[in-house]
């Protein structure tokens, strides 16, 4: 998980394993770690006769299992299942044990339509682009999808693209936002239409855009003026003014030594990208 978690609850020798992200967790410590971490995520299918099972057989945590099965039995929330685990251990604090019940609750009261969006837009926060991409387009393809209104269909649209334009798959991008616009007719949309497109070098592809919808030359000017910023952001110029430096440095630093840096370098961004890409 990337973090040391000192456990004072019964290790488990066979971890419970959770599907949807690919964990194994071997104790209440860490099964409450997901938890608070993933607090958005979670759905009703969380609440199991398989998880029960596991908490009773290899926590050796019965009454805790019995709880828990009591609250599916009774058709229970599952703000309530969750909180019967977290009050088993001392691993979340009362403020987050409730900011936890919050959420939980407050996604109880929405729609599986609003609850998934919020979902996939959390993913989204997290910089988890795969999974939410896949979550946007899960959404798109619901069979609740033409019951909702254009405006949130195009703004589900949108935050696709952006996942797309995150990952660098400006083709896929420039789809989206033009979904997006035609159904939500916001400006923020038709302005990252135009800036993926400038991403791919596809000047006849903008200018299509320009006269399809009779973008204003002041609107034009402003939008290219965001894309100049953006290209000029502090890590691009950073990365710029270290290869320039590299390059002007006296002899004093041999060709090995400067390949060696700039090789460095990308492959830091090489692995950023990598890291954007997981689940």
């Amino acid at each position: 998980m990337g973090e040391i978690l000192i456990c004072n609850e019964a290790i488990a020798a066979m971890p419970y394993y959770i599907e949807g992200i690919g964990w194994n967790v071997y104790s209440l410590e860490e099964l409450c770690y997901y938890i608070e971490n993933n607090t958005y995520l979670l759905e009703k299918d969380f609440m199991t006769e398989e998880l029960c099972t596991w908490i009773a057989n290899e926590l050796k945590n019965t009454r805790l299992a019995e709880k828990t099965r009591d609250i599916m039995r009774l058709d229970g929330r599952l703000s309530e299942f969750v909180l019967a685990i977290l009050l088993e251990c001392g691993y979340c604090s009362k403020n987050t044990i409730k900011e936890i019940l919050r959420i939980l609750r407050e996604m109880e009261e929405k729609t599986d339509f609003e609850c998934n969006k919020v979902r996939a837009d959390r993913l989204m926060e997290k910089e988890k682009y795969l999974g939410s991409i896949y979550e946007y387009r899960r959404l798109l393809e619901a069979h609740d999808a033409g019951e909702q209104t254009p405006q949130l269909i195009g703004n589900i649209w949108h935050n696709l693209g952006v996942a797309y334009a995150r990952l660098f798959l400006f083709g896929e991008a420039i789809h989206c936002f033009e979904k997006a616009y035609t159904l939500n007719q916001n400006m923020e949309s038709l302005r990252e239409l135009i800036m993926a497109y400038s991403c791919t070098g596809d000047e006849t592809g903008i200018a299509e855009v320009i006269e399809k919808y009779h973008v204003s030359e002041e609107e034009y000017a402003r939008i290219n003026d965001e894309i100049v910023l953006a290209s000029t952001g502090e890590e691009v110029k950073g990365f710029k003014e270290h290869l320039e430096e590299l390059t002007q440095s006296s002899d004093s630093i041999g060709k090995k030594e400067k390949q060696k840096a700039i090789a460095d370098i990308i492959f830091y961004w090489k692995e950023e990208y990598r890291r954007i890409c997981r689940i």
